[in-house]
């Protein structure tokens, strides 16, 4: 069983703890370095098998998503309010941190749903994308 002894658990705990003491998620300089660093902490791969993490490490691993999942939600939000300050948005997408892990996520699905349609879709509708002002884009 993985436990806090290895140098990942470890340094993600430690990430984890500097993160939840944070006042708030919106995007800042502390707020961007944090989650930076968790990024390219966690980037290369990893035998880590996280089914195999003991409880406390699991509970951490959740809130940690959790907070992810809102920081993330504060960076859509922010960057969504800037676009929207433009005469026309869409000439701005690039200034969007994720803009291109977007391009990426939205060609490996039209990949996906072309290998399942004999016609190549002309119009896509985005239903049921969540709250986020940007995740359909």
């Amino acid at each position: 069983m993985v436990c806090e002894k290895d140098p990942l658990v470890e340094k993600v705990c430690e990430l984890y703890e500097q993160i939840s003491s944070l006042e708030s998620l919106k995007p800042c300089k502390d707020v961007n370095m944090l989650f930076t660093q968790l990024v390219v902490t966690c980037m290369p791969p990893s035998p880590i098998d996280v089914t195999k993490l003991c409880k406390s490490i699991q509970d951490i691993r959740c809130k940690l998503i959790r907070l992810c999942g809102e920081a993330e939600g504060h960076l859509e939000s922010h960057f969504s309010t800037i676009l929207g300050s433009y005469d026309n948005p869409l000439h701005h997408l690039n200034i969007f941190p994720y803009y291109s892990n977007y391009l990426k996520l939205s060609q490996l699905e039209f990949n996906i749903l072309t290998k399942h349609c004999s016609n190549l879709p002309t119009k896509v509708a985005f239903v049921g994308s969540g709250p986020l002002p940007l995740t359909s884009i």
